[in-house]
């Protein structure tokens, strides 16, 4: 269904530049309980929205955040459970933490229709005429209510699903009204008697937009060096909606292994065939419990695994993200062999389905056959150099580095700048199910890296701190109290330009950018990653060229990273001598306009920039 008049979806909300104002409708996902400033008294409400094409989007699919500031308590509108559609005008778009966030100002207005008042699709007839749905808001909005967004209230019920249903334990601002009922939806199914509770289901039970606990078994295991993991793991039930794995009795030369992306293409597939493999995206906590606890071959219970498909002619996956409500919760749990009913009857049906295969496919005598005990002890020892040889290199890394800068989170294995920058675009190239590829403008992912200091910007120093960019367009409102500071003057923002160690500590620079062979990458080191990497015994920036004590500190601190660079001085071609550091790099996008000539030089009108955190001079 057609969106009304000048609204537009979440999806494109989402990708708005900041500072823009979206007129949006969505469907309340999440909901936090309202917080007041100790400073300045005022409340904040936050909740999330969503929709079905921001559903089926890879970024915001857990929903839009909206965040409303209010004098009063009660002028919070007053979402109280999942399922509430609520309809915005004029709100505005801002960053929060990097995270695209919707955000109330005096001219927002703003109505809640109550899951309950909102009738099923069948009885949707009886408001295409002069009857409105009932809403919580300003009367003198009802005017304004067409038909058209009527029905699209109505639809977007219909359209999307969720988990569960949550409600708030006490009510915002003012009670509610009573409101007229619509259909009820189909009786909930019975919960099955489970060791893992009423969320367990098998593969074959999973579904689209649905979450599940599942217990299985890990078949393959993928980590990437940019930090990107997947699960493949079954229970030997079958579910037509996952991706197919042909056994080996149907392949070809054209065919693949693995996933739709082709991660596993140059690995065997051990099997199970068919339709029985489940692959699952796991981010951050859980990633590093899996990369570093789970094995290939473990039996493991995932928790409040959201089963999704992207888009039209991709398969069913499952996606663990970090829990809102506890973000240090791992919801992998590795489990015993014998631990609970739930594995033994998944080896049950593991040793019936294998019987079976052997028996209509025997394996090859080169698959079937054990390694001697020659060969096993070749094997041992091999293994053996390989992990002193590993060892080696891990110590050799650690002596090389700068001892005086520390980076977080170490368990991330290292990414030089070229595999950053992807410059055959490997990792930005993307095939649609009907073979037509394209490249994308960039990836919203983070890596980690050892990198030396080449280049910054802005060339003199005092120049690292500058005044906030007020926007002149905008009313103030209550949240730019709550974001800043009254004392806060300027902030920190400057760029540096990074390139992979040589192999010694002082070395020659490399020539001009246009000659040179080794890669580099322009980062930007905002306000709160810089605060991070001058650590808690720097001042607040203020105006650089006043302040000499502040001056002189920065200086102190970006000689601990950078070591003689400043002294050499722009164009000189003496030795730079510093250390390599480890840090984070974060790679995003931003929307250029479409007067901007550069526009025309990078892929669907969006420029890749990278951002340097996670790293503290010590």
């Amino acid at each position: 269904m057609a969106l009304p008049g000048g609204f537009v979806d979440l999806a494109t909300a989402y990708k708005e530049p900041p500072g823009n104002f979206v007129s949006i409708i969505g469907v309340v996902v999440d909901i936090m309980q309202p917080i007041r400033s100790a400073k300045t008294g005022h409340w904040m409400f936050t909740f999330k929205l969503l929709d079905r094409r921001l559903q089926d989007s890879v970024n915001g699919s857990e929903g839009l955040i909206v965040r409303f500031f209010k004098e009063s308590e009660s002028n919070l509108p007053q979402v109280r459970e999942h399922g509430d559609v609520v309809l915005l005008r004029s709100a505005k778009l801002m960053p929060v933490n990097g995270v695209p966030t919707i955000v109330s100002n005096y001219q927002t207005r703003t109505q809640v229709f109550p899951v309950a008042s909102i009738p099923g699709p069948g009885y949707s007839i009886a408001y295409q005429g002069t009857n409105r749905l009932h809403f919580l808001g300003a009367p003198a909005d009802t005017e304004s209510l067409t038909l058209a967004a009527q029905a699209y209230v109505i639809q977007l019920k219909t359209e999307v699903r969720l988990p569960d249903a949550k409600t708030l334990p006490q009510a915002v601002g003012k009670k509610r009204e009573g409101a007229p009922v619509g259909s009820a939806g189909p009786p909930e199914k019975k919960a099955r008697h489970s060791t893992f509770g009423n969320k367990y289901q098998l593969v074959r039970e999973t579904h689209h937009r649905k979450y599940a606990d599942l217990c299985v078994q890990v078949v393959k295991k993928y980590f990437s060096q940019s930090g990107k993991c997947e699960l493949y793991v079954t229970d030997y039930t079958e579910n037509r909606d996952v991706w197919y794995y042909a056994p080996p009795e149907e392949r070809n030369g054209e065919e693949r292994d693995g996933d739709y992306f082709g991660h596993l293409a140059n690995k065997a597939w051990p099997g199970p065939y068919g339709w029985l493999v489940l692959k699952i995206n796991v981010m951050d906590p859980h990633r590093q419990f899996v990369n570093n606890k789970v094995d290939e071959g473990d039996f493991v219970l995932l928790k409040n695994v959201k089963m999704k498909i992207m888009a039209e002619g991709a398969k069913l996956e499952g996606d663990i993200w970090r829990d809102p409500d506890n973000p240090s919760k791992i919801n992998v749990l590795k489990l015993l062999r014998q631990e609970t009913p739930e594995i033994q009857e998944l080896l049950a049906r593991k040793e019936k389905y294998w019987a079976k295969r052997n028996l209509q496919h025997p394996p090859a005598a080169d698959e079937s056959a054990k390694p001697t005990k020659g060969e096993k002890k070749r094997l041992k020892k091999q293994k053996q150099q390989e992990e002193r040889a590993k060892a080696a290199a891990d110590a050799a890394r650690v002596a090389e580095r700068n001892k005086h800068v520390r980076c977080s989170n170490e368990e991330a294995s290292l990414m030089s700048v070229k595999d950053i920058l992807d410059l055959n675009n490997a990792r930005h190239t993307h095939t649609l199910p009907n073979g037509t590829t394209y490249v994308l403008p960039f990836v919203n992912t983070q890596y980690r890296t050892k990198v030396h200091v080449v280049d910054f910007e802005p060339k003199a120093l005092e120049d690292f701190a500058v005044p906030p960019i007020p926007d002149r367009d905008a009313t103030p409102s209550p949240i730019d109290s709550v974001s800043w500071d009254d004392s806060q003057k300027y902030e920190w923002y400057f760029s540096l330009c990074l390139e992979d160690p040589l192999p010694r500590a002082i070395a020659k620079p490399p020539p001009a950018p246009d000659t040179a062979g080794k890669p580099r990458i322009w980062v930007h080191v905002r306000h709160k990653d810089a605060q991070f990497l001058f650590g808690n015994d720097m001042d607040d920036p203020q105006n650089l060229r006043t302040n000499p004590q502040i001056l002189a500190k920065l200086k102190e601190k970006m000689c601990i990273l950078w070591g003689n660079l400043e002294e050499r001085g722009e164009g000189e071609e003496g030795a730079v001598s510093n250390r390599p550091f480890e840090c984070c790099v974060q790679e995003y996008g931003i929307k250029l306009d479409g007067d901007d000539p550069e526009r025309r030089e990078v892929p669907l009108g969006y420029k890749k920039l990278f951002r340097m955190f996670g790293a503290t001079i010590l």
